[in-house]
């Protein structure tokens, strides 16, 4: 059985992804620790001053995390909320040595894995609104604002700072 919708969301993700990887590759070495900038907007009333090594280490180990809520999702469980202030500056915190190859390791290790467990959620499964903390939402919705979303704003918090 396939599941063209959830293939397709799969194929977002996956040029994303590399996208997003191409950009940390491509970073020089005074690139990577520049401040961060907001982009497009100021999101959940943060400044996002962390150096852009810091916050493409964020995009990579998050990007399992976020597949993991959408599955709790999909089987009915609850969504806890996370004060995503306090997380983010704690990650700033303990990951101020990060080092893009590191980075691009982390990255490179979770594409087909976070791509393959997209495709696996049923098509018939994608439209199905489910509580979350930041309201009623799909699990398609959450593919798309939310795993692809966060890695895109990152990204062009990323672009704006080397610009």
């Amino acid at each position: 059985m396939t599941n063209p919708r959830s293939d397709h969301l799969a194929e977002q993700y996956e040029a994303a992804h590399d996208e997003f990887v191409g950009l940390v590759a491509s970073l020089t070495d005074d690139q990577w620790h520049l401040a961060g900038k907001n982009f497009p907007q100021r999101i959940n009333d943060e400044d996002e001053g962390r150096p852009v090594g810091v916050i493409a280490h964020h995009v990579a180990t998050n990007g399992d995390w976020i597949m993991q809520r959408i599955q709790t999702m999909l089987a009915g469980g609850p969504l806890a909320p996370v004060n995503q202030r306090e997380v983010n500056a704690e990650h700033a915190r303990t990951h101020t040595k990060v080092t893009k190859d590191e980075v691009l390791r982390l990255m490179r290790a979770s594409k087909h894995r976070i791509a393959a467990a997209v495709r696996a959620i049923p098509d018939n499964q994608l439209d199905v609104q489910r509580e979350t903390p930041a309201g009623p939402m799909s699990a398609g919705q959450r593919v798309e604002r939310v795993l692809i979303g966060h890695m895109k704003q990152h990204q062009g918090s990323i672009e704006a700072a080397i610009d």
